[in-house]
């Protein structure tokens, strides 16, 4: 394994949130190139496709529950809404487990099986927090990044960002992804997002390189989005015609957001296209914005 030494920033930046990370594991935890090949390999279960009526269906993306051994979650809420919404599976963009410890991830694992309907996870960085921390979440989720295509019409590719970072092993696969002749809809899914949500200007992945080799694969192969969490709060913005979603906005009830209100994501297919809505637990309504069906 390859070693690495965080800048102060980080190091101060995780003692300031409170989470009982491991400086060894910050140091020394498997690469994003090491956990991309081995969640590659067929070593690991990869997750199956669901099954849902291939003319129309309905999926739930949120992200950052920061499942800890003694604090209340949305997980509750969310489980109300998903017989009256329609919602066939949904998708969590990491962060399930606040500290990375074995103790959150099978209470998170128990949390989300409650929930009672399909889901996928994808690795975010708190989920590194322990020097276990990728053991752990591999044998509880499987794979840090693979995809699916559900009922032959929309391809959910999910990147494996937990260092911030994408790596050359993981772009080759992606493009691979993106162009494989498959379903015309695609949806990327990950931890960390590209662009703030406000003004197309690049954020939070931390290479540039990287960040603009992502948005013209995404562009060029025409993904209809680019969904993330890490933020504590919901952004949108569409660039080169790529929708780009933060939806880092279910993280426990004690927790503020960095800015919002807390919610989910639903996407919509029918008709042969997509659409998304944003639901807040907060609104009388259920609704803060929602999006046109797509191209």
């Amino acid at each position: 394994m390859r070693s690495r030494l965080p800048g102060l920033g980080l190091l101060l930046l995780l003692g300031a949130s409170g989470c009982k990370w491991d400086l060894g594991q910050v140091l020394f935890h498997p690469t994003v190139e090491e956990r991309v090949k081995e969640s590659l390999s067929g070593s690991l279960t990869q997750p199956q496709p669901v099954a849902v009526d291939p003319d129309s269906f309905r999926f739930a993306v949120f992200g950052d529950i920061h499942i800890k051994h003694d604090t209340l979650n949305r997980l509750s809420r969310f489980k109300q809404d998903v017989a009256p919404r329609g919602i066939g599976f949904f998708c969590v963009l990491g962060d399930l487990a606040h500290d990375g410890a074995a103790d959150e991830y099978a209470r998170a694992e128990s949390m989300l099986s409650v929930v009672g309907i399909p889901y996928y996870a994808t690795i975010g960085n708190h989920d590194l927090y322990q020097a276990d921390g990728w053991s752990s979440f591999k044998g509880g989720f499987g794979p840090s990044c693979y995809s699916v295509v559900i009922a032959g019409r929309l391809k959910l590719i999910f990147l494996d960002t937990a260092d911030g970072t994408i790596g050359a092993t993981q772009f080759d696969w992606l493009e691979e992804q993106l162009n494989d002749g498959g379903p015309h809809w695609k949806i990327v899914g990950t931890h960390y997002p590209v662009y703030d949500g406000i003004t197309p200007s690049m954020w939070r992945l931390a290479s540039a390189a990287e960040r603009a080799k992502l948005q013209s694969l995404l562009r060029d192969y025409r993904a209809y989005a680019y969904v993330a969490g890490h933020i504590h709060g919901w952004r949108y913005a569409r660039v080169a015609g790529v929708n780009h979603f933060t939806v880092g906005t279910m993280p426990p009830t004690d927790a503020e957001l960095d800015y919002g209100k807390p919610g989910y994501m639903i996407f919509t297919f029918a008709h042969d296209s997509l659409s998304w809505e944003r639901v807040d637990f907060l609104s009388a309504c259920g609704h803060a914005q929602a999006g046109e069906p797509g191209r």
